[in-house]
């Protein structure tokens, strides 16, 4: 004799209808962030603190407490403040957690690229010590550094030496790169990341102008008539690149006076992929600077001058001299 089963009817999970009930929060300017933690931003962090790259933790104010004080901190790789050799600034844009270059760029494409690991591998192959600032970590609340205010508190808690990105990078240079012992110091800048190293830089010029020898810039908003120094102007002018969204050919230089630097297309149209497409001429023109590789030969055809050409420039001489 059988007996009948009784049916149990599985109960599925409620799928949620909402951001809200997903976990999510929809920022005022669009962005979609998670409500309770940012699990990539805990990846990178941990990552860059690990082997091979060994960034250690500097906290900001340096006189902080960091179990009850208020406060941010920046990476540095372990002999970044005894190097006498050569060593490397890397300063982000808006909205990123301290070791990312875009979150864009660690979603679309992978966590080395988006973040800055791959750039320190690359950096620390040529035998430079890295220094990475954090001007996003703003507002305290939850034990920790955010780059907004915490949403529907009338409290608003600031990280002292770091309330915006321009002052957390004139901290870090008054604090440390000024006590630096390299001899060479290069900076690689993203977006406002630019325009806070220029204002920086500017305050500093006269103790740094010898030991900064190069910046590379990827989107950086900076004005050169914002800067009070007309020496930092020609040290713009002289060595820094900054590589833009433009639809013009890859390399092609463009003509913007406003940066009063060199501007190059990086024949993009999303900003965030500027550094990952043209890192390769980027570390390029920073080798150069640093004196690490030669200048590359210009081809000898771009060189050469026709004969016609000879011969219409020595008419010219010859109607154009004064007897």
């Amino acid at each position: 004799m059988y007996r009948r089963r009784k049916i149990i009817k599985e109960e599925k999970p409620e799928i949620p209808k909402t951001l809200d009930e997903f976990g999510y929060v929809l920022k005022e300017n669009g962005e979609i962030r998670s409500k309770s933690e940012d699990l990539i931003g805990d990846e990178v962090e941990k990552r860059l603190e690990a082997e091979p790259y060994n960034f250690q933790v500097k906290t900001i104010p340096t006189d902080a407490d960091p179990s009850k004080d208020p406060h941010s901190f920046i990476y540095m790789t372990p002999n970044a403040l005894t190097t006498a050799d050569k060593l490397i600034i890397f300063i982000p844009g808006n909205h990123t957690r301290i070791g990312q270059w875009s979150r864009r760029v660690l979603c679309d494409e992978n966590i080395y690229t988006g973040s800055m690991m791959d750039t320190t591998r690359r950096f620390q192959e040529k035998g430079y010590e890295v220094i990475i600032l954090n001007p996003n970590g703003n507002y305290w609340y939850n034990n920790r550094a955010w780059d907004c205010p915490e949403p529907h508190s009338i409290h608003v808690t600031m990280v002292p030496g770091s309330e915006d990105p321009e002052k957390h990078c004139q901290y870090v240079f008054n604090h440390f790169i000024k006590n630096l012992k390299a001899e060479k110091i290069a900076v690689l800048a993203l977006g406002w990341g630019g325009h806070a190293f220029t204002q920086a830089f500017d305050e500093n010029f006269d103790a740094l102008q010898g030991r900064i020898k190069c910046a590379a810039m990827s989107n950086s908003v900076h004005s050169s008539d914002m800067l009070k120094n007309e020496g930092t102007r020609r040290w713009l002018f002289d060595n820094c690149i900054n590589w833009v969204v433009s639809a013009k050919a890859k390399g092609e230089i463009i003509t913007d006076p406003r940066f009063g630097c060199t501007c190059i297309s990086s024949n993009l149209e999303i900003s965030d992929f500027t550094l990952t497409e043209c890192i390769d001429d980027i570390m390029d023109f920073i080798f150069v600077k640093m004196g690490d590789i030669e200048r590359k030969e210009i081809e000898e055809d771009e060189d050469e001058i026709t004969l016609q050409e000879v011969e219409e420039l020595s008419e010219h001489l010859e109607i154009t001299s004064v007897e």
